[in-house]
């Protein structure tokens, strides 16, 4: 997901910031409560499409997608399978170690990984540029960062994505600019998220849509654990690129 670390990490402390500021409250209590709720849940599943633009030098921004599906389990278990323009690929997490699975190359790389969900993302993607989608909605200070780093947050009120009422919220940064859309139901899921990279040369963007969240579904350990396919490759874990 290239919107990873959106707000992860941020501080700013310009008093002519903090004095031009414009923080709606309505929309950090729906930001709130979303990631309060996220948080308590034991397991969850949900299928995401991004679509997100790259540069061409020829054609200027060029719109590419994928579609993933993402099961989690606890503190300390991941699986993903993704598929789109940037291939077929798997994610295996079981707490130990992360595997990248490529069907299209029956090809795999191993990493050790930290045995806490969020330090294993932090640290794949320090070390090897890795991206995992709904990533942003997991860290426990996604509220606070957002706060921190934002100049404008505003709630919008109320709209309809496929069919589900959504509360709207929006906001500004010193380099982007971004929208969610809540779902107004029970769990207030993420609908959908755009971010706008107002700092780049032709301001690409990043939108995620989320779709067939199953709150604390039962899901077996095997789906965490990978069992190579006959003649699969074990290969050297590399800088991970779009």
């Amino acid at each position: 997901m290239i919107g990873l670390f959106l707000f992860i990490g941020l501080s700013l402390s310009n008093d002519l910031f903090a004095q031009t500021r414009k923080i709606d409250s309505s929309a950090v209590s729906i930001l709130d409560r979303m990631s309060s709720l996220l948080g308590s849940m034991n397991s969850l599943s949900v299928k995401t499409l991004t679509n997100y633009d790259i540069r061409n030098k020829a054609l200027g921004l060029v719109k590419h997608s994928n579609i993933h599906e993402l099961y989690l389990h606890g503190p300390n278990k991941l699986y993903i399978s993704s598929q789109g323009d940037r291939g077929e690929r798997q994610y295996y997490y079981n707490g130990k170690s992360l595997i990248l699975y490529s069907s299209e190359r029956n090809t795999y790389s191993e990493a050790k990984a930290p045995e806490n969900l969020i330090s294993m993302i932090d640290t794949m993607h320090t070390q090897y540029g890795m991206e995992f989608p709904a990533a942003d909605f997991f860290y426990p200070r996604f509220v606070d960062d957002i706060i921190g780093e934002s100049t404008t947050l505003m709630y919008l009120g109320m709209t309809h994505i496929d069919g589900q009422e959504c509360f709207h919220i929006a906001g500004v940064t010193k380099d982007k600019s971004y929208q969610f859309w809540i779902s107004n139901g029970a769990y207030y899921l993420p609908v959908k998220m755009v971010i706008i990279y107002t700092d780049k040369d032709l301001n690409p963007q990043f939108e995620e849509n989320f779709k067939d969240w199953k709150i604390n579904p039962e899901i077996p350990d095997a789906l965490f654990e990978f069992a190579p396919p006959p003649l699969a490759k074990k290969i050297k874990l590399g800088i991970h690129k779009r």
